[in-house]
């Protein structure tokens, strides 16, 4: 797994090194609030978004995106008073890096490429006397996924941007999916 890992580093870093050989048309950089649903509840994230835009049509997309996973175990364990349920609910902490080609057009803009996710840690979101976690972990603690975004980009400024966009990632080491929704405000540097 290490040389999977290592791999990663370098095509994330060579692509980023990459990018400003490119004679680009804007560069954006921004933030992204972003909702994400498991199966669950939608939960809040945070992103750092850096874009080029290439050509007309063309560019490039990454950042650096905090979210987490929940997963929620039913189980039983033994009390005074016989077997008694209880609900168990942990929180993974995950650092992700996307490297998206984007297309651009008047319409629509769509973003598709791999993410890069990082275990970063957990939390118990549900602590009872009787069932508390000490120890939880993630292995790999790296892993590989895709993520395809469909965003439409808004003028508020000069410089400013609005940009929603609909967003569908896999991780494909764990078999898990995210689906949801996020907002984004961008800045053009040039």
């Amino acid at each position: 797994m290490r040389k999977c890992q290592t791999l990663s580093i370098l095509v994330i870093l060579t692509c980023l090194c990459a990018l400003p050989a490119f004679s680009q048309k804007s560069t954006f950089a921004g933030i992204n609030f972003i909702f994400e649903s498991t199966s669950g509840p939608l939960r809040p994230g945070l992103g750092l978004a850096f874009e080029r835009q290439i050509t007309k049509h063309s560019g490039i997309e990454t950042g650096l995106y905090y979210h987490n996973y929940v997963s929620t175990q039913y189980l039983f364990f033994q009390g005074p008073g016989g077997p008694t349920p209880a609900t168990l609910t942990i929180s993974e902490r995950l650092l992700s890096v996307p490297v998206l080609y984007k297309f651009f057009s008047r319409i629509l803009n769509v973003s598709a490429g791999p993410a890069f996710d990082f275990y970063t840690g957990w939390r118990q979101r549900n602590k009872t006397a009787a069932l508390t976690v000490t120890d939880h972990s993630v292995d790999p603690n790296f892993s590989v996924g895709g993520i395809v975004k469909i965003s439409k980009r808004f003028p508020v400024g000069n410089k400013i941007f609005l940009e929603p966009e609909l967003r569908y990632q896999v991780n494909f080491t764990f078999e898990r999916e995210y689906a949801g929704f996020g907002v984004a405000a961008k800045y053009q540097l040039r």
